[in-house]
């Protein structure tokens, strides 16, 4: 009995290390998105699918974010605690964009007052704000994801 006592303390302190130092962003990839290259970190787990570009004050030219997702879906973002103007892209699993939002941070506001950005996507990729604009892409193009 003391051993699962023991046993059951050290997977205690191994799930609090975790959730306290979870794996950081360090998967980027190299991405073409319209007639540009951009350096995209890969969120692809729960603390950084949740976590996202919150907090950050900058994002340089030509880098982002590529969430991935297990399945297409109906997908909701938001601007909690994101402090930089962005795009949302919203990609299905055949590559086609379902959907683009330009968001703006919203500070201030609790989390029933933020505006929700939906669409179904298999990837959602966040660039800085206009981005989506200045390289023409638009809804029902396709991003050939180098996954």
């Amino acid at each position: 009995m003391q051993k699962i006592g023991y046993l059951i303390i050290l997977l205690a302190i191994a799930i609090f290390l975790y959730s306290k130092y979870p794996r950081k962003v360090n998967k980027i990839i190299e991405q073409k998105i319209g007639n540009q290259n951009f350096s995209l970190e890969i969120a692809d787990n729960v603390y950084l699918l949740g976590k996202g570009l919150s907090k950050r004050s900058t994002l340089c030219k030509n880098c982002g974010m590529l969430f991935t997702f297990g399945f297409e879906t109906l997908q909701t973002f938001w601007m909690k605690d994101t402090l930089i103007p962005l795009d949302m892209i919203f990609v299905n699993a055949n590559g086609q964009i379902t959907n683009i939002f330009t968001a703006n941070p919203e500070p201030g506001k609790n989390d029933f007052e933020l505006t929700l950005y939906q669409a179904s996507a298999k990837y959602i990729i966040e660039l800085n704000a206009k981005t989506s604009e200045k390289i023409g892409l638009k809804k029902g193009d396709i991003i050939n994801l180098n996954l």
